[in-house]
């Protein structure tokens, strides 16, 4: 990977709702773990992606949506994909699901609607989607269908399917 941009997180982040870790071996403070919003080029066997990660703003989301834009529209990017989990009353037992969405008809495959019109608590991944969406730019994600039971934990499976999703995208197999 090769470093593109980093956000400053001290506009973004509200340190006292999530507290970056700190180690502390008497007497004294050794180490801090340093918040980081990055975007980062991965080389792929076609040539590469884009991967903006780290944590979710708490703070500016219209500003950080203007930023995303302008490194869309600078780097020329065609389709900016989100993934991300949701808690949802499935079992772990079962096949995994998606939810695909899109800024356009045509974007993602037409599947049954599990939902229909649902009102939502909002997210800067999904801010910026619907930004880009009215900027002109193709946007979508992959939400994955994640057992309530296992939110706060490491979910393998479902990090597995949301790669399949975003292959299929981007027409290569990405390495799980």
């Amino acid at each position: 990977t090769t470093r593109v941009a980093t956000f400053d997180i001290d506009e973004l982040m509200d340190y006292r709702s999530r507290r970056p870790t700190m180690t502390f071996t008497a007497p004294s403070y050794t180490a801090y773990e340093d918040p980081v919003l990055a975007l980062d080029h991965v080389s792929t066997p076609q040539g590469g992606v884009l991967l903006l990660h780290g944590p979710e703003p708490d703070l500016r989301w219209e500003a950080f949506s203007r930023a995303v834009r302008e490194i869309v529209e600078r780097l020329g990017v065609t389709t900016t994909v989100g993934v991300h989990g949701i808690p949802m009353g499935v079992p772990h037992t079962r096949p995994i699901g998606v939810t695909a969405h899109g800024t356009r008809d045509g974007l993602v495959d037409d599947k049954v609607d599990l939902f229909g019109t649902l009102q939502i608590p909002g997210s800067a991944s999904a801010l910026v989607e619907y930004r880009l969406g009215q900027w002109g730019h193709d946007a979508m994600g992959y939400a994955v269908h994640v057992p309530h039971y296992l939110a706060q934990t490491q979910y393998p499976s479902a990090a597995v399917e949301l790669l399949r999703s975003v292959s299929r995208v981007l027409g290569e197999e990405l390495d799980a």
